[in-house]
């Protein structure tokens, strides 16, 4: 046990973060961009910087308050993970090097870092230009799938069936960042959800998902833990372990997308955070695995906490409303009553439309439940998808 206190430095938290945090006895330091939202459960003083435009001013900032070690600094989001491996490199704190959340930023980065070590490698091309795109696009050959290399909540992903589909997309795109072309993977989908620390990387579970299909892929539902056939699981664990040593990713969540072909697994992508869409809420609800307790312990060199004894079933399913008329102001009380209800919300405002789905921000609203066995959580979600949609 650390002599003194230790302090998270906690960017832009979620609720669950913070209770995480205090559950482990720490000092905190909020950080919050100024147009960020804060949980309710966020202590004061709130330090306020615009640190996803502005790091160094808020290194600067944190230098000037000289806290004492241990320290570290923690981003759970897609901004924070790379933001925090920054900080604390240029603080001297402990946490993960700078780089492997490069290489998970980057989606080409991460496949030329990985190589053969995570699996048969999925054949890719880089590109920054119209003519490389179209040239890509006939070497990986149709179908394949076009998507930006720093993109997240499948946004800019496209598939692409023949080459009057692609001469379509390539008239409507912008190259604001590299694209870049895969061949395009038939399986099962999943994804895989571990925490590493000094002891390594522990698989904690492995993610069922559905998604919009072609053309941009947008994720309308997860479940986990699922098993798998034993020699799949083994290959998975196997494969995601493998990219997670390769990265040099030492502390934290991570969450992998994986396609389990004819073949074996294949590597799609990975992050260096939690999956995003509640799956840590997923995890905590069905296993009673917190990630970010065991992060924040783990880097901060503190026991690590009980182990789970939760065995429980989660899942979140997303809603679509009717596109033709515009929403009304809808409760969703009733739907937060229903059996095995954790969380229910709809996203589109009063009074708007709902948008076409084509990235995760469009989706419009979701239900997150669970149940003892798969088919009990099924029928809660089932119940709670028909409410929700009837009621607005």
């Amino acid at each position: 046990m650390p002599d003194t206190q230790p302090t998270a430095v906690l960017l832009n938290p979620r609720d669950l973060v913070v209770t995480a945090a205090e559950k482990l006895g720490l000092a905190l330091v909020v950080v919050a961009d100024p147009e960020a939202p804060l949980p309710e459960n966020a202590p004061e003083p709130i330090l306020r910087s615009p640190w996803i435009s502005d790091l160094d001013q808020l290194i600067e900032q944190l230098r000037a308050l000289e806290l004492p070690a241990p320290v570290s600094c923690f981003g759970f989001g897609e901004l924070g993970s790379a933001a925090s491996a920054v900080i604390n490199e240029r603080l001297g704190w402990p946490g993960n090097p700078r780089e492997a959340l490069a290489a998970f930023k980057d989606k080409a980065r991460l496949r030329a870092e990985v190589g053969d070590r995570a699996g048969t490698p999925v054949a890719h091309i880089t590109c920054t230009t119209v003519e490389e795109l179209r040239a890509a696009v006939e070497r990986i050959g149709h179908p394949c799938v076009v998507k930006p290399v720093d993109g997240t909540g499948s946004s800019g992903v496209r598939y692409l069936a023949d080459r009057a589909e692609t001469e379509r997309h390539l008239a409507a795109l912008t190259f604001d960042t590299p694209q870049l072309v895969e061949e395009f993977l038939v399986g099962a989908e999943y994804s895989v959800e571990a925490v590493s620390t000094a002891e390594g990387h522990r698989i904690l579970a492995i993610t069922e998902k559905t998604t919009t299909g072609a053309p941009h892929f947008v994720e309308t539902g997860h479940t986990l833990p699922v098993r798998l056939d034993a020699g799949d699981e083994s290959a998975i664990h196997d494969l995601v372990t493998g990219m997670l040593d390769a990265v040099g990713y030492r502390y934290g969540p991570s969450h992998t997308e994986v396609m389990l072909t004819e073949g074996g697994p294949r590597l799609i992508e990975s992050h260096g955070r939690p999956g995003g869409d509640r799956i840590s809420d997923l995890l905590l609800l069905a296993l009673g695995e917190d990630v970010f307790a065991q992060t924040m312990s783990a880097v901060l060199g503190l026991p690590a906490p009980e182990p789970a004894t939760v065995r429980r079933v989660a899942g979140i399913r997303y809603v679509t409303f009717d596109r033709t008329v515009p929403m009304p102001g809808t409760s969703t009380e009733l739907v937060a009553s229903l059996p095995g209800v954790a969380e229910t919300a709809i996203t589109v405002e009063p009074g708007h439309r709902p948008p076409p789905v084509r990235q995760s921000g469009d989706r419009h609203g979701f239900v997150v439940a669970t149940g003892s066995t798969r088919d009990e959580l099924e029928t809660n979600l089932a119940r709670a998808v028909r409410t929700l949609t009837a009621t607005a």
